[in-house]
Order: C-alpha cells, then structure tokens, then sequence
C-alpha cells in the first residue's frame, strides 16, 4: 500500500510500489493543494476508490473474492511470481494471458505415462529389494522371521498369535535377534559368576558358607524392576508416536496427491505433475533425513524424479523435505495470483502442506530428544551393581555353583534383555519399516494422478488419459498390488 507524507505546504506525496504504473490523474493530484479541511487520510482513500473504480468478480464465477488484479495499478502486485506457467511465456516484455485451463508450461514435455513409467524405475530398480538394506541384518532377522521392522501380512498374523508359537520361541531360541545383542553382557556376567563363587569359596569362606537371606537384594530388585519398567514404557511410547507420524505421511502424501490431482491439474497440468512428482519423494527424503546414514541414499531417486534444475535444487538443500514444501506453497501462490485456484482450495492446499510441515518437526524431535540421559544412566549403574552382588548372594544362601550360574544367567538374560529392548527401541527409525511405508507413500501418490475416476458430466476429460487405459498408465503396478487380497498394502 502506498504511504503518505505530510508536507509543509499541506499537499500530499505518494511512495511505495506501484508508483510509476500510476495513471495521470493520480500524477496531478501528487502535487494538488487542497484545504486543511481536507488534509485528512480517510479523504485520500475515498478519491483513490471513487477515481480508482474498484471492480469485483462476479458472486457466481468466485464467491467472496475480489479480483485485485483488476483494480487500479497503484494496488497491482509489485513482486512478480517466481514460477513462469503457460500464461506468462507470451511475450518478452512479461505481460500475462489469463485463460484459464492451459496445460503448458515452459518445458511442456512432462505427461501421465512418463510419470508412471519413472515411479516404476524407482520402485522396481532403483528400490526393488524387499527390504530395507539400511536395517543390520540382526534386527530383521531371516527374510521369513516375524519382525517390526516390515509390514505385516493375514499370514504373518496368524503365524505370530498361533499357540505353537511357545515351541517355536524355545526352537528358535539359539538365533534369538535378542540374544545377538546381550551376548557379550552375558558372557562378561557368566565369567564374573565363576570368578566371584571360586573366589569366595577359595579365600573368603574356606569352604564355609553362611546362611545369608536374598532380602537385602531384593529390595534394590524391586526399585530395579520399576526404573526397567517405566524405561521400557516410554520407549515403546517413542516407538508408537513415530509409527503414528509416518502413518500421518501415507495419509497426508495421498491427501496432498488427490488435492493437486483435482484443483491444480485441471487448471495446469504440467504444474500439477511437477509437484506430483516433489510429493511422490516426501517419503524417501523423510526417511534418509531420519535414518543415521553416513552417505545420501537419495540422490538417484531425486535425480530419476525431477528435472536436473529441480534436483540440484532439491539436492542442495539443508532439510530437503522442507524443500518440498517450500515448492507446493510457492505454485499455491502463483496460482492463487493469478485467480486460477478459489480461496477454498488454496486453504485446503495450504492445510494439508502444513501437515506435512508439521510431521518433519515432529520426527526431529523424536530424533534428536532421547529419554534423559541421568535416567539411563541411574538404571545402569543400579543393574550393574545388582548383577555384580547377585552371584556372591545367591551362593552364600546355600546353593552350589551350577545353580548360581544357572540362576544368575537366567536373571541377567531377563533384566539385561530388557534394558537392551528399552534402547533399542528409544531410536525407533532404526526400527519402524520406513523403506516399505516410503513405497507405500508413492503408490498413493501415483494412483491419485493415474486412478482419477470417470468424468462428470460437463467436465473436461485430458486427452491422454482418454487414448490410454488402466494398465497402460499403471506400469508401477506390481502383481502383489492387484491381488484380490492384499493386506501388505495397508498402512
């Protein structure tokens, strides 16, 4: 908006963008003397909008909006927009058509089949594998045991809640993932077992052994049992809000897809794809930002995906998912500029593009918080204090050495076990199948560009979904995706 200052001579002086566009009549009356009476603001604001000759859009054609761009130049915006569409390449001196329903940008290459065929080359390719490579082998397991760390099946399912399962664990015991991982605890509590008995019987008793009762360790066992318990508890909390957030990037990635797919690639189509296309992403760039990774597992995705200007782009950015959606907000607002979006699919794109802001700040606060470190560390100590006395105590109650180690074993398997689940599961993108929900994401994405339903009566129908059928357009498709049943597929 213009400013005003207040000369001595009582005349007024216009400043601010829009000046030169300024028609003569506004030019003269910069300069026009006028009565003390009249030397008011509100008096300048009713000259400019009787002079100006505000015009609205019709009520029918756009409710509730009025149409600036058709008000006079000294309210025109000063700052043109940064994307060049359809509209805005007729003519070097910049000036802009508006017909609404032109499909061409600049690069005007792009189309519904390309863009199929590139969401296949990532997800049978570049990402083919069934599982995530990025995950150590000893939290997967075998490719046919039970783990968090992929999406289940009917199959799975009834495999894990079978009553044989007892027989299995026991079978299986001796490749327990869990087992990999305290290992070395154990074998360290087992040689301090022996050490400690051998010691005591050898030196400090001389093969006397007094009755001494467990009571005085079981009390620091129950305060033990508590802090393990309530540790592990917030771990799993960890765990379940970060699945809930990445089940929030399925929902608003699809949500995000059929928005553009209905408001934008009607009205540009090439725009439409090229943020098709940043979307489609959001899953995989999430995921790489998470996931403690030395080198940038993105790089032949982003580069399959968009256009070398797009992907330096994309690429050279800090937080790349923010990049994202820097670029859905910034078509939002050329669009919106130009009267090709109504207010309320703005605010529906803007919403859901804050969602997805939304769930990048939640994840990195998940990733970079812990459960605090004096709590972790007070547990510790107080369960290497108590494994440490557990040998010496159970042994001077009267039971020989196979039973203390037997016992002594058993214990720490329990509690040590626990406290690893407990860390383990505190980091939980280590964990979570974030490879199988990032396809997950651009499936949905795809789907919403290449899956739009039939045409309403009096809607325009795009040529090349008319010339190409389902399976034409839907070469991502894999024969697990077409199955009659197919629960691998929910999120």
């Amino acid at each position: 908006s213009p400013q005003i200052d207040h000369g001595e001579d009582a005349h007024y002086s216009l400043k601010g963008p829009g000046l030169e566009a300024a028609t003569e009549s506004h030019c003269r009356f910069r300069q026009l003397r006028v009565p003390a009476i009249m030397n008011t603001p509100v008096f300048f604001a009713l000259y400019c909008i009787l002079s100006c000759g505000i015009r609205v859009e019709s009520f029918h054609s756009q409710p509730c909006r009025p149409s600036f761009s058709r008000i006079s130049p000294l309210f025109a915006p000063a700052r043109a927009p940064s994307l060049r569409t359809a509209e805005t390449i007729n003519g070097s001196d910049g000036a802009a058509s508006t017909r609404k329903g032109d499909s061409q940008t600049v690069n005007g290459n792009d189309s519904l089949l390309k863009f199929s065929q590139d969401v296949k080359h990532v997800l049978h390719d570049l990402r083919g594998m069934e599982f995530d490579p990025c995950i150590p082998k000893h939290l997967v397991g075998r490719p046919t045991s039970l783990s968090y760390s992929k999406t289940w099946t009917l199959e799975d399912w009834e495999i894990h809640n079978s009553r044989k399962r007892y027989f299995r664990y026991l079978k299986n015991f001796h490749r327990s993932r869990l087992l990999r991982r305290i290992i070395p605890q154990q074998l360290a509590l087992l040689l301090w077992t022996f050490l400690s008995v051998w010691v005591g019987d050898q030196y400090m008793f001389k093969g006397k052994i007094p009755k001494i009762p467990l009571s005085a360790l079981g009390t620091i066992s129950t305060f033990l049992a508590f802090l393990l318990t309530l540790r592990s508890n917030q771990s799993l909390s960890r765990m379940d809000e970060a699945r809930r957030l990445w089940s929030k990037v399925i929902l608003q990635t699809r949500e995000m897809a059929n928005l553009i797919s209905s408001f934008v690639y009607p009205v540009d189509k090439q725009l439409a794809l090229m943020l098709g296309r940043h979307v489609a992403m959001f899953g995989w760039l999430l995921k790489s930002q998470l996931r403690f990774t030395k080198e940038d597992e993105v790089v032949d995705i982003v580069r399959a995906m968009l256009p070398k200007k797009d992907a330096d782009y994309v690429l050279s950015q800090r937080q790349k998912t923010a990049a994202v959606v820097t670029r859905i907000r910034q078509v939002i607002s050329v669009l919106g500029k130009q009267h090709r979006l109504t207010t309320a699919e703005e605010i529906a794109l803007d919403h859901t593009a804050h969602s997805l802001s939304e769930v990048i700040t939640s994840t990195g606060r998940i990733r970079a918080s812990p459960i605090p470190t004096l709590y972790t560390s007070h547990t510790s100590r107080l369960l290497v204090f108590y494994l440490s006395c557990l040998p010496t105590a159970l042994h001077m109650s009267g039971l020989d050495l196979g039973m203390t180690t037997l016992l002594t074993m058993v214990v720490g398997f329990a509690m040590v076990g626990l406290d690893e689940i407990s860390h383990l599961f505190e980091q939980p993108f280590r964990v979570i199948p974030m490879y199988q929900m990032s396809k997950r994401s651009m499936l949905a994405v795809a789907d919403a560009f290449t899956c739009r339903p039939p045409a309403l009566m009096g809607e325009t129908v795009d040529q090349e979904e008319k010339n190409l059928t389902q399976q034409e357009i839907t070469t991502y498709w894999s024969k697990k995706d077409i199955s009659l049943v197919s629960d691998n597929l929910m999120e």
